[in-house]
């Protein structure tokens, strides 16, 4: 791997006089002289080979090639922190135990086989269920560590980071005395004009749009109690295909006019970085992205 040219400090100064508009409240903030943050950020555009501002006086605007860099350096600068801070703990105990929230709508296969894969490793994970607002709230508060949700547009709090996981596949599941069994696809009119059980009411609200079809609609925290609904023919869901709901008797997959491609949701993994647990918050995201491709492929 080749040597960097430029150095951490200078990235730090670019990306703090673009966050401020000046070198000298730049300074201020970083408790250092303005001629040194100038030669800093000077030295870095040196390097680089194009300038990051456009000076007019003592004014300075972010060149185009200044704007698509800010955001990496500060990515970069919050990839450091997190590692000054895991350095830093490293003589003390490294927290090798976190907790994870998981969505409802995450296989359960999968959340096992991470909580067994882990503990291979020497990490301990415990696990609890919860909406996306509850997981993002636990992360924020440290109460949780490490989040593992339905995705939100691409959207999360500003404090914290995400990585996608894998996607979820979704079918439409009903007895066979709620619909019966017609050689027809059912339309969505026919199925706005029936209950409609929803897993859980803490959904987000993104998504309860989304998989909402019915006018009537039938909240359950159960898996349990999911099933018996759909079993006596109480309403129809739209469920996950790793649920498995076809095994259910009485209870079969519904072909619809919405036909199955494109039926899917992104899970997405989701931490604050730069806690005392990053070490263990790590391992895990690395072990994620083979982990899900097995028990996905899973029947």
């Amino acid at each position: 791997m080749n040597a960097l040219s430029y150095s951490l400090a200078q990235i730090e100064a670019f990306a703090s006089v673009a966050e401020q508009g000046s070198i000298t409240k730049a300074a201020q903030r970083l408790g250092k002289d303005r001629s040194t943050v100038s030669e800093l950020l000077e030295f870095f555009e040196t390097e680089l080979g194009y300038a990051l501002f456009t000076r007019t006086g003592r004014s300075l605007t972010l060149t185009p090639e200044g704007k698509r860099l800010q955001r990496q350096a500060r990515l970069l600068l919050r990839q450091a922190q997190a590692f000054g801070t895991a350095a830093k703990t490293l003589s003390s105990a490294i927290s090798d135990e976190i907790s994870v929230v998981y969505d409802p709508f995450v296989p359960r296969a999968f959340v096992h086989a991470l909580i067994d894969a882990q503990a291979a490793r020497g990490v301990r994970l415990s696990a609890w269920c919860g909406s996306r607002a509850d997981a993002e709230a636990a992360l924020v508060a440290g109460t949780a560590q490490l989040a593992i949700t339905l995705a939100r547009n691409q959207s999360v709090n500003g404090e914290l980071e995400w990585r996608a996981m894998g996607r979820i596949d979704m079918s439409v599941y009903a007895s066979e005395t709620l619909l019966g069994n017609s050689e027809w696809k059912v339309t969505l009119r026919e199925l706005a004009a029936l209950p409609q059980i929803v897993m859980h009411r803490t959904l987000d609200e993104q998504f309860a749009r989304q998989v909402q079809i019915s006018d009537h609609v039938v909240f359950v925290n159960e898996l349990d109690t999911l099933a018996h609904m759909l079993r006596n023919a109480q309403g129809w869901g739209f469920l996950p295909t790793h649920l498995h709901a076809e095994r259910w008797p009485g209870v079969q997959i519904i072909d619809t006019e919405m036909g199955s491609d494109g039926l899917s949701h992104a899970i997405v993994a989701v931490w604050k970085p730069g806690t005392a647990s990053q070490t263990a918050i790590t391992d895990t995201l690395e072990v994620i992205d083979t982990l899900w491709k097995e028990v996905m492929a899973l029947p």
